[in-house]
């Protein structure tokens, strides 16, 4: 069980294709063409080198441990390839300093929304660039300056995933 963010490109698309949605076997309508650009993964690849993300579980899974033994994986399909990528999830079990700086790097570096699930959530991004870039799918968009900002907005999500999460294995 964990708490969740997820990233998507902010390089959108007004494209749109015939998909069938996997759970409800409807048809529906998809963008189409969103994907990280070659600076963005390239920018990604780096991020990941320079903090130790490790591949242990598969090829999608890059698994950040850090001295102070917190750590998260980042589920982030075909970074390693030439293949388009539109982003991804990190799953979260606590919520530290060091863990609320890589998330930031990480959607700094690729230039990418983050999506916390979480009651009264907003899409976060890290630029003013990239808030222009989405505020016609996302008007609501907030624009955090530092990974203070981003940690003292998730706060309240994660106390609430913690009290969650307590509950359900009994813990309480």
């Amino acid at each position: 069980m964990s708490f969740d963010i997820f990233f998507q490109t902010s390089r959108l698309s007004d494209q749109t294709e015939e998909a069938v949605n996997p759970f409800t076997g409807e048809v529906m309508q998809k963008p189409v063409g969103e994907s990280l650009s070659p600076a963005d993964r390239d920018a990604l690849r780096e991020l990941l080198t320079s903090h130790g993300a490790t591949l242990p579980l598969d090829s999608n899974c890059y698994q950040f441990d850090f001295s102070d033994g917190s750590g998260f994986e980042l589920f982030m399909d075909h970074l390693d390839s030439d293949a388009d990528v539109s982003g991804g999830m990190a799953a979260l079990r606590g919520l530290t300093t060091e863990i609320l700086n890589v998330l930031y790097a990480l959607a700094e570096a690729g230039n990418m929304v983050m999506l916390p699930a979480m009651e009264e959530t907003r899409p976060l991004v890290t630029s003013r660039e990239v808030a222009d870039r989405v505020a016609s799918r996302w008007p609501d968009v907030l624009i955090l300056a530092s990974a203070e900002e981003l940690g003292a907005f998730l706060q309240k999500g994660f106390a609430g995933w913690e009290a969650y999460r307590d509950r359900v294995t009994g813990e309480d």
